[in-house]
């Protein structure tokens, strides 16, 4: 894969709560990752093989999804529809994160299914990306009664490095599950654990209290999975601990409301990733976590790029992925051009996310390739790229409605 330089960059969103906002204009990709980061004058552009003239919108990292329940493949039997998670790439989501893949047919309830199941759903994720391009980080294994510390080890040794959502499936109970959660610490695991009464069949209602005895490392949908815990579990969740709290697309809107008053009042935004705890009864949303950013940032009066920060860097730092979610040299280049819909009041992405418009996106790079130049629904941009002088426009209703989504003659390499 050559060089490939982005330039005429509005804003340059980092994904790092430190510095949200690079002061910068141009992104020097080579060979799948970002290379230099500065401005036109300034950074090496000769022998560039691709050159992208992103009109002055505004780049951010590739969103990561915290929360998702995906099974092998990408099909969603919930929905009975295919390709759920090439759309989520279409929507700017270039990360998944499996919280469980207990959607799968006859999820097994033994530690020896389970202990399978788990090491083949990582390894085949591994190798399988939707889309051609999105990165899925699947196999998390839910706690049944039988695991041993040799069962954590031989999955980590196998590549199984997340813990479900304690309380969706399998047992819930602190002084059942606490052994388990330190050997799959041992083994260097992240161990997620939800906050809800029971949602689907198989979930266990959980509180703070339950939450504070554990001690995960995350915890999943504090806003509703979907019903809300008490305001008082959220409450104490965010002043009484250190633990990163997420919240969900699909929660309770008035507690995410008060969720995040509570975390700025606080200060301790830090704390906060994102996700769309998908796919379940309540939809199948692409644009979940873009529409998340949009509703704290809007609702909470929180800048943009500090809740882009939140969809990204954030939830990178927490569960330790150290290639993606920010823009700096080293990382790889996953990278979106987003702008403002057409028509809205923002001046750019950014204040139309803080007016409460969904952006939409003009490019989507996933390891220094392009993907996509918009998705499928997500909106239409007032600017579009040109890559190589020519502009990637939307022309006709058709292409709306169908597609070109992707232009495969022309992707970059």
């Amino acid at each position: 894969m050559g060089k490939v330089v982005i330039t005429n960059i509005g804003k340059i969103i980092s994904g790092n709560l430190k510095q949200p906002v690079l002061k910068a204009d141009t992104i020097v990709v080579q060979e799948g990752k970002i290379s230099q980061i500065g401005f036109s004058g300034e950074v090496d552009v000769e022998n560039a093989q691709h050159i992208v003239d992103a009109n002055g919108m505004v780049v951010t990292p590739g969103f990561i999804d915290s929360h998702t329940h995906q099974l092998i493949g990408d099909w969603n039997p919930i929905h009975n529809s295919l390709r759920w998670m090439e759309s989520y790439l279409l929507a700017g989501v270039t990360t998944l994160i499996s919280q469980g893949e207990a959607v799968t047919p006859g999820y097994p309830g033994d530690p020896a299914g389970m202990k399978a199941m788990s090491i083949a759903a990582a390894k085949c994720y591994k190798n399988f990306r939707p889309g051609g391009a999105l990165k899925v980080h699947g196999g998390a294994v839910s706690l049944v009664e039988g695991f041993t510390e040799d069962d954590f080890r031989e999955m980590a040794e196998a590549g199984v490095w997340l813990v479900a959502e304690i309380g969706c499936f399998g047992i819930a109970q602190p002084d059942k599950v606490k052994p388990m959660v330190g050997w799959a610490r041992k083994y260097g695991m992240k161990v997620t654990m939800h906050l809800a009464p029971p949602s689907v069949p198989t979930s266990t209602g959980l509180g703070a209290h339950e939450i504070m005895e554990v001690n995960p490392d995350i915890v999943a949908h504090v806003n509703g999975g979907s019903t809300a815990a008490p305001l008082r579990d959220v409450e104490m969740l965010v002043k009484e601990t250190d633990l990163p709290l997420e919240f969900v697309f699909n929660g309770n809107p008035k507690v995410g409301v008060e969720m995040i008053r509570m975390m700025v009042e606080r200060k301790v935004f830090h704390r906060l990733i994102i996700g769309s705890d998908s796919p379940t009864g309540n939809g199948l949303i692409p644009t979940a976590v873009l529409r998340t950013v949009v509703q704290i940032s809007s609702l909470n009066e929180v800048p943009a790029e500090t809740v882009i920060a939140a969809a990204t860097g954030t939830t990178a730092d927490v569960f330790g992925l150290k290639d993606v979610g920010k823009i700096e040299v080293g990382r790889a280049a996953d990278l979106l051009v987003i702008d403002k819909p057409a028509g809205s009041v923002g001046a750019d992405a950014l204040e139309a996310i803080e007016a409460g418009d969904i952006p939409g996106t003009a490019m989507i790079m996933v390891d220094g390739r392009i993907v996509a130049y918009r998705g499928r629904d997500t909106r239409q941009t007032a600017r579009y790229v040109k890559v190589d002088g020519v502009e990637k426009r939307i022309m006709t209703p058709e292409d709306y409605l169908y597609g070109p989504y992707r232009f495969s003659g022309e992707v970059l390499s």
